[in-house]
């Protein structure tokens, strides 16, 4: 009742001339959290902050938004992160917990339906990703057929929704692009699943009709320019083009994700199709974060480097990127382990260095990750048994609260010993050029780098451990 009342409230406080008129350029966004993991969430305009919004003593927050932008906006609280249609007029209420943080994230007031719509879409697309992994393995036809089927079934839904309520042409642009986008992004990612790495030279059998859905991308949409489904598909696709020109130029009948080649040609064509100056920097940006962070060759990191510096536009992502080259040569094999403290369970700060009496794996995990945070320490638990000789440090990334950090390990049945945070996170995620949950870090008895970008999944980790 307070929750329905605070809502009234706020309602009243909060008004333009009619339910129609978006002349006022205003809005409101408010809500509960529960089980929060901090203070606080930040409020975005595509990617630049409008305000933090402090919690009050019963974990709710209240904003309005003056001069509104209408758009794509988004929330991040404790490192998870959502997006939402905000449009002049628009009242809207929130309620989500943490523990269950898009599942249970609930909309009311006016705006409120279309972010239903969209949240429960992205989670129903969400839920869909074990599946498609299946489908991958069918003949090209056959998943063609699911996949247009899932495509047609989302489509027919969105119409209904369209019949049922008033729509605004911005909503209908996201909701459309969340589905295409989403289902050509699977048919991007097909043949490097299908075929593997030594059969993906020879695409002949996929149909000639596979790939219709390019002739409609707009590779410059800046409605979506900040959309993660968006990007979700444009990666792939350049992955996808690139594929070509790899194998011309290095006459290789494997093909190597790694090669040098093939990066420096996913740039060129970052570069050559993409005019839109935002989304061709973030394209050429985490393109290039990504093969810094996972290549071991010195070589090969300058000359990616080299290329975005040459292409990128934006000083921000260059001055980013720069840190990061930097920081990673820090981490070569043979250098020693950075500085870092962490605190254990009772609270206690340490230096990390203290913890490497013998050979030790660092891995990471975040509570916005669910199932990488159990599939990791499932998967420890099973190589603590086979490697007695080596020590296991697992360090969560993000959790702000004592209390919540605890409470996932607990609500797991994970022993809470070898487990860290840091005392701070957002520093020591620089010093260790933390940008993807599944590295893992391996150093021996003498604080000496092994290897900073493992993986505990990949069929050769435990040929690395064998020799420690």
């Amino acid at each position: 009742m307070r929750f329905l009342l605070f809502f009234i409230i706020t309602i009243t406080l909060f008004s333009c001339n009619t339910k129609t008129d978006t002349s006022c350029g205003q809005a409101f966004i408010g809500g509960e959290i529960v089980n929060p993991v901090n203070d606080h969430l930040v409020l975005y305009d595509d990617t630049s902050p409008i305000d933090t919004l402090y919690l009050d003593k019963n974990n709710r927050f209240s904003y309005k938004i003056e001069s509104l932008s209408p758009g794509l906006h988004s929330f991040i609280h404790g490192g998870e992160y959502q997006v939402i249609v905000l449009e002049p007029n628009d009242s809207i209420m929130m309620r989500l917990n943490t523990l269950d943080f898009d599942e249970s994230l609930v909309f009311t007031g006016r705006g409120s339906k279309k972010n239903n719509y969209l949240i429960n879409l992205y989670n129903k697309l969400d839920s869909e990703d074990k599946i498609i992994y299946e489908i991958s393995k069918l003949e090209p036809i056959e998943f063609l057929s699911v996949i247009d089927s899932l495509t047609a079934e989302k489509l027919n839904n969105l119409d209904k929704f369209n019949l049922k309520y008033e729509s605004s042409p911005l909503f209908k642009k996201v909701a459309l692009a969340s589905i295409n986008y989403n289902y050509s992004a699977y048919k991007e990612l097909y043949p490097f699943r299908y075929f593997g790495r030594f059969e993906i030279k020879d695409r002949s059998s996929l149909p000639n009709h596979f790939y219709d859905y390019r002739a409609d991308i707009d590779y410059n949409d800046d409605v979506l320019k900040d959309f993660y489904p968006y990007y979700n598909f444009l990666f792939p696709h350049f992955n996808n083009l690139a594929l070509d020109r790899y194998f011309e130029l290095t006459k290789d009948s494997v093909f190597d994700r790694n090669s040098i080649v093939y990066n420096l040609n996913k740039l060129d064509l970052m570069n050559e199709t993409v005019s839109n100056s935002d989304i061709k920097n973030n394209l050429l940006k985490y393109a290039t974060r990504n093969f810094l962070s996972y290549n071991n060759s010195d070589a090969d990191c300058d000359a990616m480097y080299e290329s975005f510096q040459n292409k990128s536009t934006n000083e921000e992502h260059s001055e980013y990127i720069t840190s990061l080259y930097n920081t990673i040569k820090k981490l070569r094999p043979g250098n020693k382990f950075p500085d870092v403290e962490v605190i254990n369970y009772k609270n206690e700060v340490t230096n990390i260095d203290a913890l490497f009496n013998k050979p030790t794996v660092i891995y990471f995990w975040s509570h916005a990750i669910k199932n990488h945070f159990k599939n990791s320490h499932n998967k420890v638990a099973e190589l603590k048994v086979k490697y007695p000789n080596i020590n296991f440090v697992s360090i969560n990334i993000n959790a702000d609260k004592l209390t919540m950090w605890k409470r996932l390990l607990h609500q797991n049945n994970f022993p809470l010993e070898g487990e860290y945070r840091f005392r701070d996170a957002d520093a020591a995620k620089k010093i260790l050029a933390i940008q993807y949950i599944n590295k893992v870090m391996v150093v021996d008895k003498n604080n000496r780098i092994i290897t900073s970008n493992a993986n505990m999944f990949s069929s050769d980790f435990k040929e690395l451990l064998d020799f420690l």
